[in-house]
């Protein structure tokens, strides 16, 4: 089995878009030095994209991106 890469970004979408904005910072906070995939949900959010595709680790480098 081999390591997760480094994601370079990450795409959530929001299910709630009433939701506050702090909650973007919550999200982040949750997946740092974590492995996700798409799929999974973060609080409101649910992951739709990585760069790169599969199962990535969030650094500090990771752009995050919300829809």
């Amino acid at each position: 089995m081999s390591a997760a890469a480094e994601a370079e970004s990450i795409t959530l979408r929001n299910r709630k878009p009433l939701a506050p904005p702090f909650h973007r910072h919550i999200a982040k906070s949750r997946l740092m030095d974590k492995t996700c995939r798409v799929g999974q949900s973060v609080i409101i959010y649910d992951v739709i994209a990585t760069e790169p595709a599969g199962e990535v680790r969030v650094t500090r480098k990771t752009r995050f991106q919300f829809e």
